[in-house]
C-alpha cells in the first residue's frame, strides 16, 4: 500500500499518530485516514508529491476547479490565492526534501522515513512543519510510531 504525501506532512503526521489522531479540523478526515492505514499496514510505502496529496484531497477546504490550480488539477485551496504562502510553503518542502535526501517522486518506506526524521529533522525549523509548538507532539510520535516495527 502507498501513500501520497508532501513533504511539508509528515512531521504533522507523525505528531498526530502519538496523539492517537488529528483533532476535528478542517484537515482531519485525510489524517486520520491515512493514520488508519498505517495502523493496518505498519510497511506501508510514502511517495513524495509536489500537488495536493492524501490529505490535502479530504480537506474540507479544498474547492472543486475545472481550472485547477498551482497544485494540481481540478482542484484549488484557498492557500492557492497566496502567493507568499505558495512561495513559503514550496521554500520549506524543498528543505524538507533536501534534509531528507530526497525528491518529489521518491518513494519510501514509512519505516524507513521516520528512521529519517528522526536523524535529519529532530526539531521542527518551521511553522509549516509544526514549529515549536507541536515539537513535544513529533518527539512524543516518533516514540509511538517506531513502536509498530519493534
Amino acid at each position: 500500500m502507498r501513500i501520497r504525501l508532501r513533504p511539508y506532512h509528515p512531521t504533522y503526521l507523525v505528531g498526530y499518530y502519538g496523539m492517537g489522531g488529528h483533532p476535528e479540523s478542517y484537515n482531519s478526515v485525510g489524517f486520520n485516514e491515512i493514520i488508519e492505514k498505517i495502523k493496518a499496514d505498519p510497511d506501508i510505502e510514502v511517495e513524495f508529491v509536489e500537488g495536493f496529496d492524501d490529505i490535502c484531497l479530504k480537506c474540507s477546504r479544498i474547492v472543486a476547479d475545472e481550472a485547477g490550480s498551482v497544485w494540481g488539477e481540478r482542484h484549488r485551496c484557498p492557500n492557492t490565492a497566496k502567493p507568499e504562502v505558495i512561495q513559503a510553503l514550496g521554500d520549506v518542502n524543498r528543505q524538507v526534501l533536501e534534509k531528507l535526501g530526497m525528491e518529489y517522486g521518491s518513494v519510501i518506506k514509512l519505516k524507513d522515513l521516520v528512521g529519517l526524521l528522526r536523524e535529519r529533522i529532530g526539531v521542527l525549523f518551521h511553522d509549516f512543519v509544526g514549529g515549536a509548538g507541536f515539537q513535544d507532539k513529533y518527539e512524543h510520535g516518533l516514540a509511538e510510531i517506531t513502536k509498530l516495527w519493534k
